[in-house]
């Protein structure tokens, strides 16, 4: 198998790029620039390919040249930087999955997994929000809100186009609300669950205004990656759609009470609500698993104290490479 990760230098692309090298693959990395910050134990064990998702002859080099079996397209235009700028927003987002898709199509490839957001289901209202968070599963009605979740949508269903009529084998993946080394310093103030606990490691307070009450599904990096592992490597994806997140709710003091446990000196405060992410609707709710962790194998390797360790240790490290 040879793997080719669009963004693979990303936050979710750095822990499944280093998946892929620890399972025994030497991964392509195709992306826009090259920055090793987050990757940088496993820089020499890794093709690195300079390109845009949008450079289509450029992409079907690439993909050539390396003999590339199988495709993680974790790249994306994200953050407030999508929402400043609609047009952009689609056209990496959609158009270029659609490259992605179509080189896929002409040479043969496998697999193509694609990485897509949890905004997609838009506000968790009734038995999906405060106070009951019941389950959230696949086939939820969908009302994304933002032009990054709408495009991450219109992404979803071209490649379920491609899968169902143009012979691409293919298996889309929403991720809960992600969080990891990285995250704080590419999602800006969206990266609230990667403050807490980076802000405390460099000694600094985290005093939030809202939302102690929210309960959300917190899935940590490397279980995303191990989610696209198991889609990359699995002989059949029979449904297709894929919730990846670790099945239970928690909350901001969650958090709080671990790192004042491993950090007894951070200073951490929350203030009062639902909805610690200050958007006009609703954005947490919990994941139903049970289709990843039957059709998959998935199963979550890290709750909220092993990850908040994983997390302190690898900050860690990146502080002594530099980084």
């Amino acid at each position: 198998m040879k793997v080719l990760i669009t963004g693979g230098m990303g936050v979710i692309g750095a822990e499944t790029s280093r998946k892929f090298v620890r399972e025994g693959h030497r991964p392509v990395i195709y992306a826009r620039h090259r920055d090793d910050r987050l990757i940088f134990d496993i820089a020499n064990d890794i093709d690195f390919e300079a390109g845009d998702v949008l450079d289509w002859p450029r992409l079907l080099d690439v993909i050539k040249r390396h003999g590339v079996t199988h495709i993680v397209h974790a790249a994306g235009f994200v953050g407030a930087v999508s929402a400043a700028n609609p047009a952009l927003s689609i056209q990496v987002n959609v158009m270029g999955t659609v490259n992605v898709l179509e080189a896929a199509r002409l040479f043969d490839v496998r697999r193509v997994v694609y990485t897509s957001a949890k905004g997609v289901y838009g506000p968790f209202n009734g038995p999906y929000g405060p106070p009951h968070y019941k389950p959230v599963p696949e086939d939820m009605p969908k009302n994304p809100q933002r032009i990054y979740d709408s495009a991450k949508l219109m992404g979803e269903q071209t490649v379920l186009y491609y899968a169902n009529n143009m012979g691409v084998d293919a298996a889309v993946l929403r991720f809960a609300t992600t969080y990891g080394p990285g995250k704080t310093a590419r999602h800006g103030k969206m990266g609230v669950t990667s403050q807490i606990v980076e802000n405390p490691f460099l000694g600094r307070p985290f005093h939030h205004p809202e939302g102690a009450e929210a309960k959300d599904d917190f899935v940590y990096n490397k279980d995303s990656a191990l989610g696209i592992y198991l889609a990359t490597v699995a002989a059949k994806v029979p449904s297709r759609v894929y919730n990846i997140g670790s099945g239970s709710g928690h909350t901001l003091n969650d958090f709080a009470a671990v790192l004042r446990k491993m950090l007894p000196r951070a200073d951490i405060k929350i203030g009062p609500g639902h909805n610690f992410l200050g958007m006009p609707y609703q954005p947490h709710g919990v994941y139903d698993i049970t289709r990843a962790r039957d059709e998959l194998g998935f199963k979550p390797q890290y709750d909220v104290e092993r990850a908040i360790a994983d997390y302190l240790e690898a900050l860690k490290r990146i502080q002594a490479s530099g980084g």
